[in-house]
């Protein structure tokens, strides 16, 4: 039977190197008086509860761990081999008794972090022939037989009907058994909680609870751990037990690992960078994964790296010294919800070819949106020389190049535009060049970053009106429409203005051709006292502008202010209600929508 390495309980820790002979029974020993010494070798002896109480007191039964035996005067006949044990073990008895009062308080708070003690797999047979006891149950927060994610919390309920001391073992779906909580006293009709991260693998997860009137021993519980359906032969119906069980979701999302170059000609003791590309099944990069790299022959810089924010990585690759087909192979261990995902790369090592150097000169390296330069790049072999006619790959996650391969002059160069995209905050890109390689060159590569500054917005119109003062509404907007009728007298000019009453609505559409980063509005609005017009932008408040109750003069004008946040790409509505008493009106002359 395979070894049990139980938490500290709730009845008291043993140390598990201070192991003596037991000396219950032998000639000279004041615990002779016992017919049946067993000898053995055995932990230090430790209290156990009387069998009329479940609590450990003063002047209970001692005995020892291993044979069993008791009796009451243990601290006289054993005084002499405790003491020889702690006079040998000082030191390591502090470090234990303070690891064990750490994981016993843990414990008792359901904190503590429970550990793996032993492989064992519970048939579906076993589990459920479990008896149910009315006098102890189990349950968890979603109820029996719920699902739960990977990473998911979970909170275990556990209740007992009378005092006793409780174990709760949990089977996990692949195989390991953990003992959440180990030896607890609890109260009858009190509920104790537990709570722990769901994780995994993937299955039915199934929970135990033993109750009994006294603490249960190492060997005991690993007996009753791999025979639970057979606790009268172990506690002799001095026990309860109940059981739960739920399930575990494997949900994983599926991962994709590209790398490159994918099938590449060296020549014998060459260098070559392999990029590693990590992003979800929907193209989602995943920014800080581990990636483990091995080759069949040859070496790397390093055996592990880790991804970027573009979910790029990349290593060296340094080539054998005899000729041959290598493989670089990149993998992804999968994480709590991220499926794994590998790559392979082959690499043809043969005679020794000449090495190259790509390197690129841009036009310049922060753009603004749409922008369009010219990248240059020059293709070198290691004496500096030019290398023409051959053929240089480029590449850029967005924007436009001209071209996705251009070939070198004679002076090595070769060229392409590309055209930065238009983005609403500014972004980062490489752009690489790549040349291939050949017999008789070996490959290269080269890249530079470019930032593309945020679109600014590029207006068609910088003024919007609307104006009643001729008679007959004018406006340079797309639409518009309103309730009331158009009156005059109530201005110095003698203008017409647009009389509305409580709740009748103007509404104009414009376009700005842009986004504009902000703006005003103006009104000129006459009316009753206590009237006013309530401003909106395409749904969004802008506020309420009181009416004058004089004439309308030049300079009663009133403006409220409209942020890049209140305009829409496209057509905006510019919405003004009138407001006030009952029977009060409101004079409306013109509005001016300026960015």
């Amino acid at each position: 039977m395979q070894s049990l390495l139980l938490p500290p309980s709730g009845g008291g820790a043993t140390s598990p190197t201070s192991t003596l002979p037991c000396g219950l029974g032998r000639r000279g020993n004041r615990c002779s008086f016992l017919r049946r010494p067993c000898g053995k070798s055995g932990t230090t002896p430790v209290a156990r509860p009387r069998r009329n109480s479940l609590n450990s007191v003063p002047g209970v039964p001692r005995l020892c761990t291993t044979c069993g035996n008791s009796s009451r005067p243990w601290s006289v006949a054993c005084g002499i081999m405790l003491e020889k044990v702690k006079e040998e073990t000082t030191m390591q008895r502090r470090g234990l008794v303070v690891l064990a009062v750490v994981l016993f308080v843990g414990s008792m708070m359901g904190l503590a972090r429970a550990e793996v003690l032993l492989r064992f797999t519970l048939h579906p047979q076993v589990y459920i022939s479990i008896p149910r006891s009315v006098d102890v149950s189990v349950s968890v927060d979603r109820g029996e037989g719920a699902t739960y994610d990977i990473g998911d919390p979970i909170t275990i309920r556990f209740r007992a009907t009378r005092d006793g001391y409780v174990n709760l073992i949990d089977y996990l779906p692949g195989g390991d058994v953990q003992v959440l909580v180990r030896n607890r006293f609890v109260r009858a009709g009190i509920s104790e909680t537990y709570s722990k991260s769901v994780t995994g693998p993937g299955g039915t997860e199934r929970l135990v609870v033993l109750l009994t009137r006294d603490p249960v021993s190492d060997r005991d519980l690993e007996r009753f751990i791999q025979a639970p359906h057979q606790a009268d032969r172990i506690f002799h119906a001095q026990y309860a037990t109940d059981r739960t069980h739920f399930q575990v979701a494997a949900r994983m999302e599926g991962t994709v690992l590209t790398l490159e170059p994918q099938t590449v000609q060296i020549g014998p003791s060459s260098a070559l960078v392999f990029t590693a590309s990590l992003s979800t099944a929907s193209g989602q990069p995943l920014e800080g994964q581990e990636l483990v790299w091995s080759t069949s022959d040859g070496s790397l810089a390093t055996a592990r790296t880790v991804t970027d924010a573009r979910g790029m990585s990349r290593n060296t690759f340094y080539a054998p010294a005899f000729s041959g087909t290598v493989t670089v192979e990149v993998r992804f261990l999968g994480g709590v919800r991220l499926a794994p995902s590998s790559a392979v790369a082959t690499v043809e090592v043969g005679q020794r070819i000449v090495e190259t150097y790509l390197s690129l000169e841009p036009a310049k390296t922060v753009l603004a949106s749409g922008e369009r330069i010219r990248v240059v790049a020059y293709l070198r072999d290691r004496e500096g020389r030019a290398l023409a006619g051959r053929t240089i790959e480029w590449e850029v996650p967005q924007g436009t190049l001209s071209a996705t391969s251009s070939v070198t002059d004679t002076s090595g160069r070769a060229w392409v535009f590309y055209t930065a995209p238009r983005v609403a905050t500014t972004r980062d890109f490489d752009l690489v060049a790549r040349f291939p390689g050949s017999a008789q060159y070996a490959p290269s590569e080269a890249f530079v970053t470019l930032t593309v500054e945020q679109a600014r917005p590029m207006l068609s119109e910088a003024l919007f009106f609307v104006d009643f003062s001729s008679g007959s509404p004018k406006h340079n907007g797309s639409r518009l429409s309103y309730q009331g009728k158009v009156v005059s007298g109530f201005s110095v000019n003698d203008v017409s203005l647009l009389e509305m009453r409580r709740g009748e609505v103007l509404e104009f559409y414009f376009s700005p051709g842009g986004v504009p980063e902000e703006g005003a509005v103006y009104l000129w609005v006459q009316g009753d006292p206590n009237t006013r017009v309530q401003v909106t932008l395409n749904g969004k408040d802008l506020g309420t502008v009181p009416a004058v109750t004089g004439l309308l003069a030049p300079g009663t004008e009133q403006g409220l202010l409209a942020v890049a946040g209140d305009f829409l790409e496209g057509t905006n509505i510019l919405r003004i209600t009138a407001e006030g008493p009952a029977r009060g009106v409101v004079r409306f002359q013109r509005v001016v929508v300026v960015f």
